[in-house]
């Protein structure tokens, strides 16, 4: 089958790789759409990752599948239902020659029946992945495209909840990608104002406004701090959630915070580390350490997009085939692209 695989070196490149064989309590899924994580996956493609990864891996987590067959032990799972991340190789294997980027970039991948799995042995080795393995209705009747969303939307929402942003909190958001879009959108779902995206490129402003942003910052000719103070009459904001993984944007943004502001970073970054030492001492901001909680949102993005809360489309510029997967992360690169979603069987 064909996949996208990370040399370490900066590329993305199609190979043909092994089938994924299911074992007796997986499933094999047909995988038919995969989106980029602009951050994390260009930081794998790039060997920047803050931990250690191997290589080469096939990448991809925010993918989308269909299950097209049964192992002999799988009792509640059936063929035809659909997944979100299934994996052609679980983080900790090897698929022939290749390590787990996560893989979902891949034609076929698999899921596993963790509920007949733990029945049959309750002290059996669970892959970590599979917690986020999640079934999605098919009376929802979601593009494959759009249900890759699914993903980012589930982080973004519940690391708002996590760190305590909503009705009536002040937030700033550094960066204008699609996780910054995800988390402009929710903080004003759930009641937050007001809003302001700082981000460095004019080209976002129209995209962030329509995902509900109060107030666009360019951050290379405009004065954050002087505009933020503006906006908030000089009380700051409540919260300031980073997803460029920045430091020095960090470190400069505590002055953007009101008396009780927080920074919540959530972009990974090998250069934290001196900001999080520096941030247990007296005297520093405050930050408010908290992660996602993608599987207990499920039931949440689901019933938003059932309610019609969130337009799933509006959160991905492109999609293409898998084939052009080299040619979508130079687009990326060169922002040329926002999000794209890489559709296994092209369209």
């Amino acid at each position: 089958m064909k996949a996208a695989v990370v040399p370490g070196d900066g590329t993305v490149l199609v190979k043909e790789v092994p089938l994924p064989e299911a074992g007796p309590y997986q499933c094999l899924v047909k995988i038919l759409a995969c989106a980029t994580c602009t951050g994390t996956d260009r930081k794998i493609a790039h060997r920047l990752l803050p931990w250690f990864q191997d290589y080469p891996g096939i990448l991809g987590h925010e993918g989308f599948g269909r299950v097209v067959s049964l192992g002999k032990k799988v009792r509640y799972v059936k063929e035809g239902d659909l997944f979100l991340r299934p994996t052609s190789v679980y983080p900790g294997e090897k698929l022939g020659d290749y390590f787990s980027a996560w893989g979902g970039f891949a034609e076929y991948g698999l899921v596993t029946d963790v509920k007949a799995m733990k029945e049959d042995d309750p002290q059996a080795k669970v892959p970590g992945l599979t917690v986020y393995q999640q079934k999605v209705p098919a009376s929802l009747g979601l593009d494959p495209a759009d249900a890759t969303m699914l993903i980012t939307l589930k982080e973004t929402a519940s690391f708002l909840q996590n760190i305590g942003a909503g009705w009536r909190s002040k937030v700033a958001i550094l960066g204008s990608g699609p996780v910054a879009m995800g988390f402009c959108w929710f903080a004003k779902v759930f009641g937050a104002w007001p809003v302001i995206v700082i981000g460095r490129r004019d080209e976002p402003e129209e995209r962030m406004i329509k995902a509900g942003a109060d107030a666009y910052i360019n951050n290379c000719r405009q004065d954050m701090i002087q505009k933020v103070k503006e906006i908030t009459n000089n009380q700051g904001v409540d919260f300031v959630i980073d997803t460029t993984g920045d430091p020095e944007l960090v470190t400069e943004s505590s002055s953007l915070l009101s008396v009780r502001g927080k920074i919540a970073p959530y972009a990974s970054s090998p250069s934290y580390q001196y900001i999080l030492d520096r941030a247990k001492g007296p005297g520093y901001w405050s930050f408010q350490l908290a992660g996602p909680d993608e599987p207990f949102a499920h039931q949440f993005l689901l019933d938003a997009v059932r309610l019609g809360l969130v337009r799933l489309k509006d959160f991905y510029s492109h999609r293409m085939p898998l084939e052009k997967i080299s040619a979508g992360f130079r687009m990326i690169e060169r922002k040329e692209a926002f999000k794209i979603v890489f559709e296994m069987e092209g369209k």
